[in-house]
C-alpha cells in the first residue's frame, strides 16, 4: 500500500529550534500564522466562523526511527504512542489553537508549538461536545507528576465554571485535599453517588471547583450547602459519616495576589465600574494567579476529621397542583392549595445567601 501526504500550507513561528518552542501548543502565548497554499484557499471557506481549530503539521526535522521515549517530566522510558513525543516513525504534530484573524490565505492563530517552516498537512474545526473528553487521563503522566491532576482538573474546571480564577481553584485544591485524607480516589467518585457527600459553606467560586472535583453536585444530591458564608468544605462517607473539613483563610490567601490584581478585583467585581480591558486584564491576572493556587501547600489549610450527623438521602414526594398558577409543585413546597410562588413566600439561594424573598421576588433582609 502506498500513499502520500501533501501539505496544504506553512507555519509561521517565532521558534526556529527544538529549545525554543513549548512542549506543548497550550503552554504558548506567541501569535503565530499559517499561510495556506493558493491550491487550498477554496478549502478555507467559513473557517472565519470557527474560534478554535485542529491543526495536523509535519514535524519535519523530528527523528522516525525511535519507538521509546523519555518525556521532560517523567526519568521513566515509555513507549512513543504513550506520549506526545515528535520523535515517531510518523512525525505528526497536533494542536488546538485559538483562531484570531483570517486575511486571505492567512491564518493568525495562538497556540502552536511549531518550529518556523513546519509544513502543514490539515486542519480542522475544534468542537468541544465532539473533540473534549473532560475525564480524559495519561496514567503514568500524573504518577510522576502529581500535580498534573489538579491542572487536569482546573482545566475541567474552567469549561464548567467559564473561566478560572483563585477560588475555583483553591475548591479543586481543598477537594482534591479532602480525597486523599479520607483514602477517595478521583476515579470512583462519580460510581458511588450519594455515598460520599460534599458539604461547602459558601456559594462562591469555590463551591464549582468542588463540584468538579468531587463530581458531588447539586443536582446529584450529593453537594450540600450551609449558608455560613466560610471558605470550607466537609467530605463525608455515609457508611460511617465520617469526614474531613477542609477551610482556608480568605485573609492568608491575600499574598497570592499583586496589589493590582487586588486594586482591579475592587474596580471591577466590588464596585461593577471596569472598563473591557479592565475586566480582560483582572481575567488574565485571576488566570494566572489560580494556576499559582494549585500549588498552596496543606500548612496553608486548617484541615480535621470530623463526625457527622446523618443526613437523610433525597426523598421523593408526590406533586400537587396549585389551584392558582395550574402547575405542578412538590407537595411540601404547597400552601393551602397554592405553590409557594402563587402563595408569595419563598426562598432563594442568591449571591449574599440564603434569602426570603415576598409578593414578587421582593428580596425581604
Amino acid at each position: 500500500m502506498q500513499f502520500y501526504i501533501k501539505p496544504i500550507g506553512v507555519i509561521r513561528s517565532p521558534y526556529k529550534d527544538m529549545d525554543q518552542a513549548p512542549y506543548q501548543g497550550s503552554f504558548s502565548k506567541e501569535i503565530c500564522e499559517i499561510e495556506i497554499f493558493s491550491e487550498f484557499e477554496e478549502g478555507l471557506k467559513d473557517i472565519e466562523t470557527c474560534t478554535h481549530l485542529i491543526v495536523l503539521y509535519w514535524l519535519d526535522r523530528a527523528k522516525r526511527d525511535l519507538l521509546l521515549a523519555r518525556p521532560p517530566h517523567d526519568n521513566r522510558i515509555h513507549g512513543v504512542f504513550a506520549t506526545r513525543s515528535p520523535n515517531r516513525p510518523n512525525p505528526i504534530g497536533f494542536a488546538v489553537v485559538e483562531l484570531l484573524e483570517r486575511k486571505g490565505r492567512l491564518l493568525r492563530v495562538r497556540g502552536l508549538d511549531a518550529l518556523d517552516g513546519t509544513p502543514v498537512v490539515d486542519i480542522k474545526p475544534y468542537f468541544p461536545a465532539i473533540d473534549s473528553v473532560s475525564d480524559a487521563r495519561i496514567g503514568w503522566f500524573e504518577e510522576a507528576k502529581p500535580e498534573m491532576k489538579l491542572r487536569r482538573l482546573l482545566l475541567k474546571a474552567k469549561e464548567f465554571h467559564g473561566h478560572i480564577c483563585p477560588f475555583v481553584a483553591i475548591g479543586i485544591r481543598m477537594s482534591v485535599l479532602a480525597m486523599e485524607k479520607l483514602g477517595i480516589e478521583e476515579n470512583k467518585m462519580a460510581s458511588v453517588g450519594e455515598d460520599i457527600l460534599a458539604i461547602v459553606e459558601c456559594n462562591n467560586c469555590l463551591a464549582d471547583g468542588v463540584q468538579v472535583a468531587t463530581g458531588c453536585t447539586f443536582g446529584n444530591n450529593s453537594l450540600i450547602y450551609l449558608d455560613l458564608g466560610k471558605n470550607a468544605l466537609t467530605l463525608v462517607r455515609r457508611k460511617d459519616w465520617k469526614g474531613v473539613r477542609v477551610y482556608v483563610d480568605a485573609e492568608s490567601v491575600k499574598k497570592y495576589f499583586s496589589e493590582e490584581a487586588l486594586e482591579l478585583f475592587e474596580k471591577v467585581i466590588v464596585r461593577r465600574e471596569g472598563s473591557e480591558d479592565d475586566i480582560k486584564k483582572m481575567t488574565e491576572m485571576w488566570e494566572e494567579i489560580g494556576w499559582k493556587m494549585l500549588e498552596m501547600p496543606e500548612e496553608e489549610f486548617k484541615v480535621e476529621f470530623v463526625q457527622i450527623e446523618p443526613i437523610e438521602r433525597a426523598p421523593i414526594f408526590e406533586n400537587v397542583r396549585c389551584t392558582k398558577c395550574g402547575e405542578l409543585a412538590m407537595a411540601t413546597r404547597v400552601k393551602d392549595n397554592l405553590c409557594l410562588k402563587c402563595a408569595g413566600s419563598y426562598y432563594a439561594v442568591v449571591g449574599r445567601g440564603i434569602v426570603k424573598f415576598e409578593k414578587g421576588m421582593k428580596e425581604v433582609v
